[in-house]
């Protein structure tokens, strides 16, 4: 294994956020681990400031309706209950649920159905009750 080749491997580690990877072969063991950013290990002491949005949770094609279904699983101006279903994340084959993490009411929809996301993309607004 070549130092490009384990360069390629943690590129790929950061870019796919993947937390590590591990190969062997013939004479050979790699591990290769990716840190917590410093943020996340050490949270701010101010009150939390509440996002308004929903964020996808991975990479793929956001999906607002089932594929075999036209009707969406939500519109401007509904209620949502913590945990429900408000739309899927197609990576390949595999659809990946995106729900609600808490009581809301959709204010916006701020991506299209179909399109390509990335990680931590916001496509719902949100109002939460106070």
């Amino acid at each position: 294994m070549t130092l490009e080749e384990i360069r390629q491997l943690a590129l790929w580690l950061k870019e796919y956020h993947l937390a590590g990877a591990e190969l062997s072969g013939p004479g050979v063991h790699l591990t290769l681990k990716r840190g917590t950013p410093a943020a996340a290990v050490a949270a701010p002491a101010v009150a939390e400031v509440q996002d308004q949005m929903l964020r996808t949770t991975g990479l793929g094609r956001l999906l607002l309706t089932h594929p075999q279904l036209d009707q969406p699983f939500v519109a401007v101006g509904d209620q949502l209950s913590a945990g429900q279903l408000v739309a899927l994340l197609q990576v390949g084959a595999l659809l990946l649920p995106l729900r609600a993490p808490r009581a809301a009411r959709v204010v916006d929809v701020r991506v299209p159905c179909g399109t390509t996301v990335g990680y931590g993309e916001a496509f719902l607004g949100v109002e939460y009750p106070a």
